[in-house]
């Protein structure tokens, strides 16, 4: 049995030693400092814990997030209490002042997220011995469901990995970038391994990546690259939005041609040529266009040799639907663009479509009548709501109020196509518009008079639907109008003498103003065709105007018109009424986006 009898003496030894013992690792200055392995603390600390050996620290209670936050605080008591947060690897103190835990890896702490592995994919191209640049990068789709700080990398056996970090503010799908680095050594095709926040990620299948090999020596052929599909404002490319382009290849090996960004969109291509000479490659668009205005992308290629390494391609954008007013008579002769084959010709989808087909890329028309005699009030009022485009045609009169109400629309940028064959009409319209009193207007050739085209390049003369330069136009059934006493600011388009007359006509029968969005020409049946299904009709002297349905009212020119006359037979000679009217309307759409009266 132990003794356990001690004596007073034996029990003041005893504590005595203790206390000696201790005093290697404990000691309290007169200021109430408290040292731990050290016997002088820091007077500025309550505690001063000094590691014994150098080789130790200090571990404070370690809690997992669910754990903290079950704590009761006791408010202000708690203020400054401290753990460690297994969950997100973190220290974490109580904040009295903001009533919440604090993270000191900061504000937001460690984000929560998941990666959506079938959103995930590697950017740019990537070639053996080419280091990685700024196109290279991983885009990740995310879902976070705590904002916060992320760190994610992604690594290959390759000689290249990724790697970023960053702080998600939000909540919510999102999408980041993770930049590349390093150069690849091996053509291989690599699977890229991904980490998140120290938690691997498994994606099935896997995000993989095709190293190329060295480029091969080619050259491309922008003249000749075909855009292919429909690009609308406010719609992303698809699969369709492409690049045909073709390349000549004079040595092997990897492609890679890149387009900068214009207006939100890009294309770009890679591969490997397998053969020399001649043969196409196809770019892949990306992105959505906010404007109609046609882009211009320029193509780059890492084409070695020497040879050239840019060019140039044109993106048409499908411009948006437009208003036109008529005014005329709607008659079974088409003499009014708001009915007959001209009217078809303006809607049929292969001349002004959304298809990638379409020779305008257009989304249509919204057609409104005046018809032929409006009152003046009923045209100030058309006029004030701004149609896009105006076709006045036979028999439209305007007196001098009616003139100045167009004047004043088409100095708003209005646009207006004006097809009469009455000289008070062309006289009233053309003082008010030229500003001028002197202005006059004359009768001329009468049916079947043929009138030549000028010989300049202009967008009516030479435009998506043909090149009429040099060629003719034709009078209908009535007396062409011709005007005399322009000066200047106008472009002529043919002038008062028909070529199959000998008699002396001074003046012009057709032009566009060169300040204000006006064309006009100098006869009312200008658009005349009787023919509802737009062929041509069966007379040499009337009705000038052919859209068959059988091309889709594609215009095409009437082969065999005009009367006999100084050296031509009758019939001899060809009239193009008709491609003229559609470049004009091609004109007048691209002027009312980019020039028109409500053009933002």
């Amino acid at each position: 049995m132990m003794n356990t009898n001690f004596t007073t003496e034996k029990i003041k030894v005893l504590l005595l030693a203790l206390l000696l013992v201790f005093g290697q690792f404990y000691s309290q200055t007169n200021n109430g400092a408290v040292g731990i392995n050290t016997s002088l603390p820091n007077t500025n600390s309550v505690l001063d814990v000094v590691s014994g050996g150098n080789n130790k620290g200090i571990l404070i209670p370690r809690l997992t997030e669910a754990q903290r936050d079950a704590i009761v605080i006791n408010k202000p008591k708690d203020d400054g209490l401290t753990i460690y947060n297994t969950t997100e690897d973190c220290f974490n103190y109580w904040s009295f002042a903001d009533d919440e835990w604090k993270s000191v890896c900061g504000q937001l702490g460690k984000a929560v997220f998941t990666v959506d592995c079938s959103n995930t994919k590697a950017m740019g191209a990537y070639v053996k011995g080419r280091e990685l640049t700024t196109s290279n990068y991983l885009s990740i789709s995310v879902n976070v469901t705590k904002a916060g700080n992320y760190t994610i990398s992604g690594t290959t056996p390759n000689g290249y990995n990724f790697y970023g970090t960053g702080t998600f503010l939000n909540t919510g799908v999102q999408t980041i970038q993770i930049a590349g680095q390093g150069t690849p050594v091996n053509i291989q095709t690599d699977n890229v391994s991904l980490n998140a926040n120290g938690i691997d990620v498994t994606c099935t299948p896997a995000v993989s990546i095709t190293i190329l090999s060295p480029a091969g020596t080619y050259t491309m052929s922008c003249g000749s690259a075909v855009p292919n599909g429909v690009y609308k404002v406010g719609t992303a490319l698809n699969s369709s939005n492409t690049i045909t382009l073709p390349v000549n290849v004079s040595s092997l090996g990897s492609y890679t041609m890149t387009t900068n960004t214009v207006d939100g969109i890009s294309f770009s291509g890679s591969g490997t040529f397998t053969a020399t000479g001649n043969q196409n490659v196809t770019l892949n668009g990306t992105g959505t266009p906010s404007s109609t205005a046609v882009k211009t992308l320029t193509i780059t290629s890492d084409s070695q040799g020497g040879v050239s390494t840019t060019c140039n391609v044109s993106i048409i954008v499908v411009i948006p639907r437009k208003t036109v007013l008529h005014i005329g008579l709607e008659t079974a002769y088409g003499y009014s663009a708001f009915t007959g084959p001209s009217r078809s010709l303006m809607d049929s989808p292969a001349n002004f479509g959304t298809t990638a087909s379409s020779i305008v890329k257009y989304e249509g028309f919204t057609h409104t009548s005046l018809g032929s005699s409006p009152s003046s009030a009923a045209l100030q009022t058309a006029l004030n709501n701004k149609p896009d485009i105006v076709i006045i045609g036979y028999n439209y009169t305007p007196n001098a109020t009616d003139a100045g109400y167009i004047a004043s629309y088409l100095n708003k940028k209005g646009i207006v196509i004006a097809l009469t064959d009455d000289t008070g009409t062309a006289q009233n319209l053309f003082r008010g518009i030229f500003s001028d009193p002197t202005i006059s207007a004359s009768y001329g050739g009468g049916a079947g008079s043929v009138y030549a085209l000028a010989n300049t390049d202009d967008p009516i003369l030479n435009g998506p639907f043909g090149d009429v330069r040099g060629k003719n136009w034709g009078e209908d059934a009535s007396t062409t109008v011709g005007m005399s006493g322009l000066t200047s600011g106008f472009i002529p388009y043919s002038y008062a003498q028909p070529i199959n007359s000998t008699t002396a006509r001074t003046g012009l029968s057709g032009l566009r103003s060169s300040n204000l969005n006006f064309i006009w020409f100098g006869d009312g049946g200008f658009l005349s065709n009787e023919n509802a299904n737009g062929s041509p009709y069966p007379s040499n002297t009337i009705e000038p105007f052919v859209a068959p349905s059988s091309g889709g009212f594609f215009p095409v020119q009437k082969a065999a018109y005009g009367y006999a006359g100084n050296g031509f037979a009758i019939g001899g000679m060809q009239v193009q009424n008709s491609i003229l009217f559609a470049n004009m309307i091609a004109w007048a759409v691209k002027q009312a986006e980019f020039s028109g009266i409500n053009t933002q």
